[in-house]
């Protein structure tokens, strides 16, 4: 087929009908993504459900791995070798025009030292065809090693771009996770805040009036000022943070993004659960162990191909493949009992956040009647309100440590893990 196609190419060549070089100007450039990047849009909102597709649609990086993929795809080996048929032919046809004209001289010649002489070039010349025609045979051969390798080539490609694409995606589901428990503790800081502003004014208050000291009132407010200081930093990490996943989701630098409430793990989520099932999803998926069985492929062709005769780079690839698959496998039993740990540390703060509430709603309650203390009613709130705080942490625990070992069974692992 592919020698049709250079006898073809050929035809083409001697009879002038190659395209116009005017033709290739017709393409349309391709749009860049740098004007994307800086120009500032409306405010945005995303939704934890919906994030990965947000990242998906609008990384920069993402959306740069699925076109080397496409470029890798588009690639066609077959065309190098169409070139190849064409140059080994046209080769073959002059040393046979050669050959043809000296068989010709020798017409008429009777000295015997010049037909000598011309024969032993005809003898060079058929000799140098035999070779050429050897490797055009070879040609069909070479041609399929070649869209084979290409293949590999391909497949790995897309394996490595998906990988970075998916770690993209992960990060970025970590760091909404992250921002949203940075805003809670911001909103919570807010309040405390607020809580010693009225207490700064209640104790000035009660220091005009003698019944309290400067130095309770000055330690009152060193404590407001760190508790602010604290505040600012972390608004920082925040914005810093937010600016940071607003790029992950394609959006411009400087672009105000609003985030949607966490979402509970659910317990139909917790019981669909199933290690070993989930365990061997993620030595299938898992892209370290298929890159450490690649690298032993490489090496086993190699050493089949006489690429080198070094057997030991071969053992070494296997050695370290294995090596690869107990460390996923411990790394994924660790992810699995770390989220164990937080199912069993959110049970214990919702119980302790219900007996904190029922707490509070009778201190209350007391408190209005004038059966409790102001001091006493106050230490009730805390405890309810300390209770809100580490049911949340809890919450937001386990979605992480959920959310971890589902990326882990697509294949996926953070370096922390």
């Amino acid at each position: 087929m592919k020698r049709a196609a250079a006898a073809g190419l050929c035809a083409a060549l001697l009879c002038g009908m190659c395209a116009p070089a005017y033709a290739a100007d017709t393409a349309k450039p391709a749009q860049t993504t740098t004007t994307a990047q800086t120009e500032v849009k409306a405010p945005v909102k995303l939704t934890f459900d919906t994030l990965e597709k947000t990242v998906r649609e609008g990384n920069v990086s993402i959306r740069s791995y699925q076109q080397t993929v496409e470029s890798a795809e588009k690639t066609d080996v077959s065309d190098q070798y169409i070139n190849k048929y064409f140059n080994l032919s046209q080769q073959i046809d002059a040393y046979d025009r050669q050959i043809r004209e000296l068989k010709k001289s020798r017409d008429g010649i009777t000295d015997k030292n010049l037909l000598d002489s011309i024969n032993g070039q005809i003898k060079v010349l058929q000799a140098q065809r035999e070779s050429l025609y050897r490797q055009y045979n070879d040609l069909d051969d070479d041609e399929d090693d070649a869209k084979d390798e290409q293949k590999k080539t391909v497949d790995s490609t897309r394996r490595q771009m998906q990988n970075n694409a998916d770690t993209i995606c992960m990060s970025a589901e970590n760091n909404y996770i992250s921002l949203a428990s940075m805003q809670y503790s911001l909103a919570q800081t807010e309040r405390s805040l607020q809580q010693l502003d009225r207490t700064i004014a209640q104790t000035k208050k009660q220091v005009a009036l003698g019944i309290a000291t400067k130095n309770t009132l000055s330690g009152l407010q060193s404590q407001r000022e760190l508790l602010a200081a604290q505040q600012k930093s972390a608004q920082t990490s925040a914005d810093s943070l937010r600016n940071t996943l607003a790029i992950q989701c394609g959006y411009p630098i400087g672009t105000e993004i609003t985030i949607e409430a966490l979402p509970g793990v659910t317990n139909e989520q917790l019981a669909a659960v199933d290690y070993e099932k989930d365990l061997a999803s993620a030595l299938e998926n898992s892209y370290s162990i298929w890159s450490a069985s690649d690298s032993v492929r490489k090496a086993s062709d190699d050493y089949e191909n006489d690429v080198t005769n070094n057997l030991h780079a071969y053992e070494a690839a296997k050695i370290q493949r294995d090596a690869t698959e107990e460390s996923v496998k411990s790394s994924f039993r660790k992810l699995y009992k770390t989220m164990q740990e937080k199912v069993t540390a959110m049970t214990a703060a919702q119980g302790d956040l219900t007996q904190a509430q029922k707490t509070f709603a009778v201190s209350e309650l007391q408190y209005k009647r004038g059966m409790i203390s102001r001091l006493k009613y106050e230490e009730a709130q805390d405890t309810y309100m300390t209770a809100q705080e580490t049911a949340e942490n809890a919450r937001t625990d386990l979605l992480t440590a959920y959310n971890n070992y589902e990326w882990a069974t697509r294949g996926v692992m953070s370096s922390a893990n």
